[in-house]
């Protein structure tokens, strides 16, 4: 068997700006991105992917950033006196009702299908479908659209994380979820790592089987200064994933890259 990593983007959809960004890691190393369904131009920000070598798109599910899909008077734990997500996504998963989440993500997930993408694969925003309450609703979700695939935290993922301590109080969660979705006949890589040349060397180390490694490329426009900390890094992610170098430590590693849709079997 072989060793095969699949580099997912996440956040496509969150600004012009970010989409732009994730489109053209797209045209290099980069071979699957989730899409945020609360996306208020998603069809444009789409059009970007036009033409683009052959990847698989997911939904990245979003409790913590913009407004919601449904009214808010129907999603109430959800939203702040604005009608707006609770942008920390601590207070966000804390206060969420499962019913409400369940009515939110459904409205996030059909929003995408109706602009015609097939979905391969399914994970969130600030990672808070590992919170457990919520890992069940993701779970349903996925059942009921029929997306074979999860996002799937370990603990032992956990470790290898630079700030693994500022982390550890989310370890009985983590792996509360952890078990869940092996229980749920879900499809997921069997380790999940951040974009770090570090990562790529241990890869070296690690057992022939499927990887992901999620990563944040984008290009900074005002309406991300405006709305998130994670900034410039985006760019010096982007120049990384589409550097030569990137893709000869791939090669020297024994690397293939993959999408999502390998497990579709």
């Amino acid at each position: 068997m072989k060793k095969q990593l699949i580099i997912n983007a996440d956040d496509f959809g969150f600004t012009w700006g970010v989409s732009q960004g994730i489109a053209e890691a797209m045209r290099h190393n980069v071979t699957s991105t989730t899409i945020m369904g609360n996306c208020a131009e998603l069809p444009r920000h789409l059009s970007l992917l036009e033409g683009l070598p052959q990847r698989s798109l997911g939904v990245h599910l979003v409790l913590s950033a913009g407004a919601p899909l449904m009214p808010p008077d129907s999603v109430p734990s959800l939203v702040n006196k604005e009608g707006h997500f609770w942008r920390n996504f601590r207070q966000a998963t804390r206060l969420a009702k499962p019913k409400e989440v369940y009515l939110e993500w459904r409205a996030q997930v059909e929003g995408i299908l109706r602009c015609g993408v097939k979905l391969t694969h399914l994970d969130s925003h600030h990672h808070v479908h590992l919170e457990p309450k919520l890992t069940r609703v993701a779970m349903e979700i996925a059942r009921e659209y029929s997306i074979p695939a999860i996002r799937r935290l370990t603990v032992r993922d956990m470790w290898r994380e630079q700030g693994f301590w500022q982390n550890a109080i989310f370890m009985p969660q983590v792996a509360r979820s952890a078990e869940l979705i092996r229980l749920s006949g879900l499809s997921y890589p069997q380790g999940l790592m951040s974009l770090d040349l570090r990562h790529l060397r241990a890869l070296k180390k690690l057992p022939p089987g499927i990887y992901e490694m999620f990563c944040h490329p984008g290009r900074v426009d005002d309406e991300l200064l405006g709305k998130s900390s994670l900034t410039y890094h985006r760019e010096e992610e982007l120049t990384m994933l589409s550097s030569p170098s990137f893709a000869a430590d791939l090669h020297e590693s024994g690397i293939e890259l993959v999408t999502y849709d390998i497990f579709r079997g």
